[in-house]
């Protein structure tokens, strides 16, 4: 392992983000990328939203740099360029769902296609499930997954972009533990580009993630794990991201399930997000991103505490899930079951 590549690909993208940060807060502002607020945000005040600008140039130029030779770059430079593009025009132009869904299925299909895929997931009683012909399909629904997710909770400042470099320092530290150095390079280029972005991103923010930042923070997690999941004698299972972003994941799964108790599309927003209830609880805006970091780096210690054991991952995973469920409901995040399907105003 080259120690010295690993810090200097972290440093360009630190650097590099952390200095383009300011021209993209000034391209955003020239280009109509602006949070207005409107009832669902936070913010009181035109805020620029193009974050993803910075993040994606800094993970540019520390790949072309340092990591040339990263299989599939080209691929995954490509994907994350269209997952930004689709997330700036929706920025810019307010995309209908079907619309910004249609754009990241098209991106991620080309990532599959030339890209690596998840050929195993782990199986609880022990060993693993091969997929065959389902590794395509199941790819496609992961990397979707994650784009949606890490959007969904970009609702105050810092909380994506902190709980994606936590993520990515994890899933970094796991890929060096199980030799996997193409995906530990790339989780490390990626938490680099994000921990140059926060302190403009922290509360009080200066510039914002946008749908671009946020999509693209989510596509970069999904591809260090699927990088991570090829078949060998040293993989990461899936279980494991799926443990490390367990609040989001949580945050996600409530979602869906509030918008079905509602009635209502389960694409379609509310106020009723993990940092939106704790809005309502009167904690801050850096309380709640400090509490989603903790609970993050929680979920990824015992990631990496149990990496080498996929029955008690899955174990570990279940034993957060209940807990964040039962969390999720005394916050007003979800319903209890047989409650009535308008008691929640501000789902």
């Amino acid at each position: 392992m080259d120690t010295a590549r690993f810090i200097t690909a972290f440093i360009i993208a630190l650097a590099a983000t952390a200095a383009l940060s300011p021209l993209a807060r000034r391209a955003a502002w020239k280009l109509g990328l602006v949070d207005e607020p409107n009832p669902r945000r936070i913010n009181k005040v035109p805020m620029p939203t193009g974050g993803g600008l910075a993040i994606f140039a800094g993970f540019l130029t520390a790949s072309l740099v340092v990591g040339g030779e990263l299989p599939h770059l080209g691929v995954t430079a490509l994907a994350a360029l269209l997952i930004l593009v689709i997330g700036v025009l929706d920025d810019r132009f307010q995309l209908s769902a079907g619309v910004k869904f249609a754009g990241q299925f098209a991106a991620v299909l080309i990532y599959v296609i030339w890209g690596p895929r998840i050929e195993f997931l782990s199986n609880p009683l022990g060993g693993m499930f091969y997929l065959g012909k389902l590794a395509f399909p199941v790819t496609m629904l992961w990397v979707l997954t994650l784009i949606n997710i890490m959007n969904f909770i970009d609702g105050i400042d810092g909380l994506t972009t902190g709980v994606s470099f936590i993520a990515a320092a994890a899933l970094a530290f796991l890929a060096l533990l199980l030799e996997r150095y193409d995906a530990a390079l790339l989780a490390v280029i990626t938490g680099g580009a994000a921990l140059g972005f926060l302190p403009y991103n922290f509360n009080p923010a200066k510039l914002y993630l946008g749908d671009g930042g946020a999509m693209l923070l989510g596509f970069l997690l999904a591809a260090i794990s699927t990088e991570g999941a090829l078949k060998g004698a040293a993989t990461i299972s899936i279980s494991v991201p799926i443990l490390i972003l367990a609040l989001p994941v949580t945050d996600l799964l409530c979602a869906v399930l509030r918008r079905v108790q509602n009635g209502v599309p389960f694409y379609q927003a509310d106020r009723s997000h993990f940092h939106h209830r704790l809005l309502d609880l009167g904690l801050s805006q850096r309380q709640i991103a400090g509490l989603a970091y903790l609970i993050t780096g929680v979920s990824a210690t015992m990631a990496v505490l149990t990496v080498h054991m996929a029955r008690a991952t899955w174990l570990v995973a279940l034993a957060l899930g209940l807990v964040f469920w039962y969390g999720s409901m005394r916050v007003g995040m979800i319903q209890p079951f047989g409650s009535h399907k308008g008691d929640n105003k501000d789902a």
